[in-house]
């Protein structure tokens, strides 16, 4: 699903414009980035367009948009006040009057593609880690088959191991499953490591947007309006700068030793 956002203001947001691209993995970092969200999934509602694959939507069609748009927040919610995950999510369906033939192989089929088994059903919320609430999130999300996933902040508070894990999993949700999914963080490191494109905020407006490698790599004016670099950026920018070292910009660390080997 394509998103673009022409001319949309909502409270010190103005003036918002750019484009959520079809069959990639976006990021949006800088301060109002979680209200952006909330404006994609129309939970808030502000002035100027929103227009999703070519159509902006009207009153009566906004609801099956919205439908189609998978949200989770920074920090995990249990609305329904479920005390296992099975409650949980059969709340999650009432709720949103989901139409599911099979419910039970539905559950169990989400929750196995985010890697949860259905042992997880009878589980306690409170005994799950961060991560595996995130993963709960995910799955249940998942039950709308939605079009384009909207998250805020996923990696907060994971490991490096559960970090890849649901990084190969976003991918496989975007590659496999052609979901959109767009990441709001300002972790830059995050952001360089699994995003393709990226939209910077800054005053409140859109500072830069495009290829996340060639945003990032405009060091200077990146420094210059106080965003943060990316670690490996840093260390790529500084080794040019002060060694005159001809090494690329690289996502991965592993691309950046053999470089540094075939240049240094």
């Amino acid at each position: 699903m394509e998103i673009i956002i022409n001319d949309l203001s909502y409270k010190n947001l103005s003036n918002l414009t750019f484009t959520i691209h079809e069959g990639v993995i976006t990021g949006i970092t800088g301060e109002g980035k979680s209200t952006v969200l909330r404006l994609i999934n129309g939970i808030l509602e502000g002035r100027g367009k929103v227009i999703y694959n070519g159509e902006r939507p009207t009153k009566k069609t906004k609801l099956k948009v919205i439908k189609e748009i998978g949200y989770i927040g920074s920090n995990f919610t249990n609305p329904y006040m479920a005390t296992t995950v099975e409650e949980h999510i059969m709340f999650f369906i009432q709720y949103h009057k989901l139409s599911i033939k099979d419910p039970n192989k539905k559950i169990k089929d989400s929750l196995k593609i985010v890697g949860l088994n259905d042992k997880y059903l009878t589980r306690n919320i409170s005994s799950l880690s961060s991560s595996e609430k995130k993963l709960l999130e995910l799955s249940t999300v998942l039950l709308i088959n939605p079009k384009i996933l909207l998250l805020d902040e996923p990696f907060i508070n994971m490991d490096n191991k559960n970090e890849k894990k649901l990084a190969r999993l976003l991918d496989q949700l975007n590659d496999r499953f052609n979901i959109n999914v767009v990441i709001a963080s300002n972790d830059s490191n995050i952001l360089y490591k699994y995003t393709k494109k990226v939209i910077l905020l800054k005053d409140n407006k859109v500072f830069m947007e495009g290829d996340t490698k060639e945003v990032y790599s405009d060091v200077l004016l990146l420094k210059k309006n106080n965003f943060d670099i990316p670690e490996i950026v840093e260390f790529v920018y500084l080794a040019k700068k002060k060694k005159n070292v001809k090494i690329d910009y690289h996502r991965d660390i592993r691309d950046l030793i053999k470089d540094i080997y075939k240049h240094v």
